[in-house]
């Protein structure tokens, strides 16, 4: 069986809505479940961590918050891997597909090695930006634990970009639900000691996550070289081989991407931050509602990864109107999936804090109402939230990364975060005034990014093939 045999993606792309957005779901519908599932990873370690109490979940909070957002930006850089790879496959490439896929496994190791400095070194560097001393100890705890899942994690999200491309994320679903209870088994026998051995606290759940992303590269990658429909591309095979030119290409357009990620999630880590600095308690409040929305919003994040291939094999067929139709539908479908989002936000905000927090332990009660009043605002800015990553993926598929980036320093951190320190410190709003800057520069930036894309794909079909 040849490579080409084995694709699992259309020859031509779908020229109405509709199909459009059946080929949209066969990849983001997975991809989203499975986007879910490693959220509920984190969202249990969350969970098993704050019974510890709200200084364990503050240092786990901010701690978490800093060291994914590093990953979130590698992840974006090798995120171009699948718009490679899905162009490749439109032109019946099996070669340049899994030349890709390799190519994005060296650009792996050069960002984790950052990465790791970083979290080595997590207790001073959270010193030196004002965090309560109380924290820290557990805050290094947990990230020298969990650091060594960097590599693995990014490694396993090269090859879910082959997936992606090639639009079979099945195994990428059912890989990542079964690393659930995986997980939730290591963080019960890690954290409070089980099964003969000691409890380990916050370290614990680091190393339970550790653990798990091993698991789930090992898994994934034993898909890619031995099922039938994925063997072919023999992606494993001269590994040792570095490809410049190819490299370069990843970090040219990768690097504006990882730019933008970095944007996004270092103006939500600098919220978390200036939260820091009001009190342990708004920390904490603020973790509970990013962790929630963080839940929600990874099916916009899936719909994006899939929206950029979509739009990558579009301009690789040389056909920009299916390229920019895959696009809009994409950002459609992330529009009506927020305002779904909302509405449970809005319903039931009590129940939601009371997941992380039990309620009857002595100072909980300040925390859980802070965090209410913080979910009612972020239901004010989801649509916003879901649409601005829609639009980025689908700017990545058309790789145009630069000017997005640009796009969203301005959103996130001139409209969002200078307004939100300005409401909390100068009107003395305290937390609600950084999310009320967060609602504005979400808004800003998806608003930018939308017409950025209107633009430049209504240019790419004036241009014709």
């Amino acid at each position: 069986m040849t490579p080409a045999a084995v694709t699992a993606a259309p020859a031509v792309a779908p020229q109405t809505v509709g199909g459009e957005f059946a080929a949209l779901a066969r990849v983001a519908g997975p991809l989203a479940a499975a986007y879910i599932a490693e959220m509920a990873i984190s969202l249990t370690d969350t969970i098993i961590v704050g019974r510890l109490g709200s200084l364990e979940l503050a240092a786990v909070g901010i701690t978490a918050n800093m060291f994914f957002s590093l990953l979130f930006v590698a992840m974006s850089v090798v995120s171009v891997v699948a718009v490679l790879a899905a162009e490749a496959h439109a032109r019946n490439d099996s070669d340049g597909v899994a030349h890709a896929v390799r190519q994005g496994f060296w650009v792996s190791v050069a960002l984790t090695l950052p990465g790791l400095l970083i979290g080595w070194y997590i207790a001073p560097i959270l010193r030196a930006l004002g965090q309560d001393a109380a924290i820290l100890p557990f805050a290094q705890s947990y990230v020298r634990a969990v650091m060594w899942g960097f590599l693995p994690y990014l490694w396993f999200s090269v090859l879910r970009s082959l997936m992606t491309a090639l639009g079979t994320t099945s195994s990428v679903f059912f890989i990542t639900v079964s690393s659930i209870l995986l997980n939730l088994g290591l963080n019960l026998v890690f954290v409070f000691g089980h099964l003969g051995l000691p409890a380990m606290g916050v370290a614990g759940a680091g190393w339970a996550s550790t653990i798990v992303c091993w698991a789930m590269l090992l898994a994934l990658a034993a898909e890619a070289a031995l099922s039938r429909r994925l063997r072919g591309y023999r992606v494993f095979h001269r590994l040792a081989t570095i490809d410049l030119r190819t490299v370069g290409r990843i970090l040219r357009l990768g690097l504006p991407a990882g730019g933008m990620a970095a944007a996004e999630s270092g103006f939500f880590t600098a919220c978390a931050l200036l939260m820091g600095v009001i009190g342990a308690s708004a920390l904490a409040a603020n973790q509970i509602a990013i962790m929630f929305l963080s839940t929600m919003f990874m099916v916009p994040a899936a719909i994006s990864h899939a929206a950029s291939a979509r739009v990558a094999f579009g301009m690789g067929l040389e056909d920009a109107k299916a390229a920019r139709r895959a696009g809009f539908v994409a950002m459609g479908s992330a529009v009506a999936y927020m305002l779904f989002s909302a509405t449970v936000v809005l319903a039931i905000p009590e129940t939601i804090a009371n997941l992380f927090l039990d309620p009857a332990m002595a100072g909980n009660a300040e925390v859980i109402a802070l965090a209410v009043q913080l979910l009612f605002i972020a239901a004010i800015f989801q649509v916003a939230d879901g649409l601005q990553i829609v639009a980025t993926g689908a700017l990545r598929g058309l790789q145009d990364t630069v000017i997005p980036l640009l796009i969203g320093l301005c959103g996130y951190w001139l409209a969002g975060l200078g307004t939100g320190a300005g409401l909390a410190f100068v009107l003395g709003w305290g937390a609600k005034g950084i999310w009320w800057g967060m609602a504005l520069g979400l808004a800003v930036t998806a608003t930018l990014l939308t017409l950025r894309f209107q633009n430049v794909s209504r240019r790419r079909v004036a241009a014709g093939p």
